[in-house]
């Protein structure tokens, strides 16, 4: 060994050891929120899972092809996002201090990825062992089966997190894999008959109520030689690219612990790479559609970025579209489909975002600044509208919905996070007001408001959904929650100098 590489090691080992002591706290900062926080949630999963309603749901004709489909999208998911993250991270010291010496990546990396794998494995394994556990206790399906399901469960976390490590390993190849995929997906959704021929079939095959031992058997199969492979992934890694994933992960991170979560997610966008000499900015006779153009081009500059935007926005149609079922959990499904329709806005927003920042100087364009920002607001208007007409329309002629309601409260929820796109462009830097401790009985609650602050357009996003799904019940609350956001919308527009 050479002497670099026990340099190495003894970095490595000097930094464990002077961590115990923030390891040991984070241990018990985390063991503190899963009681705090995460046990209410975990109670209310496993009540829903294990009701008349869950079961129903699970037990559904269109179960196991849905499960197909969630399987395919995870593991699209892990390709993708090994490519800006993967599992085999370190500090940017460690990561230079070791990937530049001769000890193969499968000794020096394992650690991350086994704990990544680990957590990713463990999440599936219990998604699986939930469903399979409350069809078994309904009798809805044989103990066998269940317990076989579960076991497939554990198969898809170790398939994803061998995904995950191949888009960082190779990051080129995991777009077309993740296309290649979805394509099969779709054609698998489409055709059941080619179920027994791909992987995310033998999950639909191996669902409880159906439970094919053969399918079982193949899913494992597959996992235990992709775990065989994790050395030779995890030694095909280079060093420029783990160098990079590690600068971007740590600043990331930094940001993140300051409560500007903008920023730590700015540092992940994709830089405009298409159509960059195609004119964005065009003269025309109406000035709304000059800045309608330049918001399109400059949208269509990061394809990928775009897409994400517009399958966000599509899946939140959906799951309007599925709070109107009767046996759904349709206030969680709204929240859900509020946040992922503000998240599915973020492409589509930038020319939004430039007005706002714009608008605390002086003007740049001859326009009032009311002006300007109208502008910028049409074109996230007009293509939210499109995305969400159309899947809406679809969705409730696939599941026999009728259309209007989702489509009325989906329309309603997209005008109420534009406003809250508004509002978080113009909210500004944190206020010192609120670096103040707030001393109470139960501790400083400072920390909280602040993450309050920080996470505000998230939860209002969600709240919004939660309202638009109640639309027609409790209106009340949907003019309570639209006049909440004008008024904070309309006061930092008002300072925003």
């Amino acid at each position: 060994m050479s002497a670099r590489s026990e340099a190495a090691i003894r970095v490595w080992r000097a930094r464990g050891a002077r961590t115990v002591g923030d390891r040991g706290y984070v241990v018990y900062m985390f063991f503190m929120v899963t009681l705090v926080v995460a046990a209410p949630v975990a109670r209310a999963v496993w009540s829903s899972a294990f009701s008349t309603e869950g079961a129903a749901l699970f037990a559904s004709p269109a179960a196991p092809a849905v499960t197909a489909l969630v399987v395919v999208c995870v593991w699209v998911g892990a390709l993708l996002v090994g490519r800006e993250r993967g599992p085999a991270l370190l500090p940017p010291f460690l990561t230079h201090a070791l990937a530049t010496t001769d000890l193969p990546r499968s000794d020096t990396f394992a650690g991350p990825v086994l704990r990544a794998g680990a957590v990713v494995t463990a999440s599936t394994t219990i998604a699986a062992g939930l469903v399979a556990s409350s069809l078994a206790s309904r009798g809805l399906a044989e103990p066998l089966h269940a317990l076989a399901f579960t076991a497939v469960g554990a198969a898809v976390g170790i398939i994803s997190t061998a995904f995950w490590l191949v888009g960082q390993a190779f990051s080129r190849a995991a777009m077309p894999l993740a296309l290649g995929s979805v394509t099969l997906g779709a054609a698998t959704a489409t055709l059941p008959s080619t179920r027994p021929f791909t992987p995310w079939g033998w999950v639909a095959l191996a669902y409880p109520g159906i439970g094919s031992m053969s399918a079982t058997a193949a899913a494992c199969a597959l996992a235990i030689a992709l775990a065989a492979s994790l050395p030779t992934l995890m030694n095909r890694l280079s060093h420029a690219e783990l160098a990079a994933q590690a600068a971007r992960w740590d600043s990331a991170t930094i940001h993140a612990a300051g409560m500007d979560f903008g920023t730590a997610a700015a540092i992940y966008q994709g830089r405009p790479h298409r159509g960059r000499r195609l004119r964005a900015v065009r003269p025309m006779n109406r000035l709304s559609v000059t800045f309608f153009i330049r918001d399109a081009v400059g949208a269509t500059r990061t394809p990928g970025r775009l897409l994400a935007g517009i399958l966000a926005l599509t899946g939140a149609g959906a799951l309007i579209v599925l709070t109107f079922a009767p046996t759904t959990p349709s206030l969680l499904l709204g929240a859900v489909a509020g946040v992922l329709l503000f998240t599915g806005l973020g492409p589509l927003t930038d020319g939004l975002r430039h007005a706002a920042y714009v608008a605390s100087d002086l003007p740049l364009y001859g326009i009032s600044d009311a002006h300007l920002l109208t502008n910028h607001l049409l074109f996230p208007l007009t293509m939210t509208a499109i995305v969400l007409v159309t899947a809406v329309s679809v969705c409730a002629a696939v599941t026999g919905i009728a259309v209007v309601p989702p489509l009325l409260s989906a329309l309603t929820l997209a005008l109420l996070n534009l406003v809250a796109r508004v509002s978080n462009a113009l909210k500004g830097p944190l206020q010192p007001a609120l670096l103040a401790p707030i001393p109470t009985p139960m501790g400083d609650l400072g920390a909280a408001i602040r993450l309050i602050w920080a996470i505000d357009a998230v939860l209002v996003a969600a709240i919004a959904g939660v309202s638009a799904t109640l639309i027609l019940q409790t209106p009340i609350l949907l003019v309570g929650i639209t006049s909440a956001m004008l008024a904070v919308a309309v006061h930092r527009w008002r300072r925003r100098g």
